[in-house]
């Protein structure tokens, strides 16, 4: 025998929105995207690319699935170049990676993938803002979310996705 509940809406005995799900249950999902172009020139220097994105946690005990992707270039002057890529929840680092590419041919651009995953513990229900940041190590040119002519369309989208999950 088969059982089976139909239901229309679920909420809290005492107060909407608060039915404990189980655990691994995504509670909620933010996703913003960018379009406008990061370019760094300049070395030594953590630089903001778009898009950040803000999570209401409904339960301080949740933890934030963080993911981000977008397209990238690197060029480098001199050999051995690495260009970094970092999470902030405000304007606090909790993942890092000093190598998210590397370019070892002068003067020649690579494709660079902008990507993270990161489960995060805020331990809050107040609002939570993430963003991310490059790094370009040595003299050359690191592009986030990389524009190109000669593909149409030239746009290219950057995406951060926050993933609340029941804990």
């Amino acid at each position: 025998m088969t059982s089976r509940l139909l239901v229309d809406k679920i909420e809290g005995k005492t107060t909407a929105g608060t039915v404990q799900m189980p655990s691994g249950s995504v509670i909620q999902v933010i996703q913003t995207t960018g379009t406008t172009q990061t370019e760094l020139t300049s070395t030594g220097t953590w630089t903001d690319v778009v898009p950040t994105a803000t999570i209401t946690p409904k339960f301080s005990t949740s933890k934030i699935l963080v993911s981000h992707s977008a397209g990238g270039m690197g060029q480098s002057t001199s050999a051995g170049q690495s260009f970094g890529f970092r999470l902030l929840r405000a304007s606090t680092t909790i993942a890092s990676r000093s190598r998210q590419g590397y370019q070892s041919h002068l003067n020649y651009y690579e494709p660079v993938l902008w990507q993270m995953e990161f489960l995060d513990s805020p331990s809050t229900t107040s609002a939570t803002t993430y963003k991310f940041q490059i790094y370009l190590e040595k003299a050359g040119n690191l592009r986030h979310s990389s524009q190109d002519s000669d593909i149409s369309p030239i746009t290219s989208i950057a995406m951060t996705t926050l993933m609340e999950i029941a804990q």
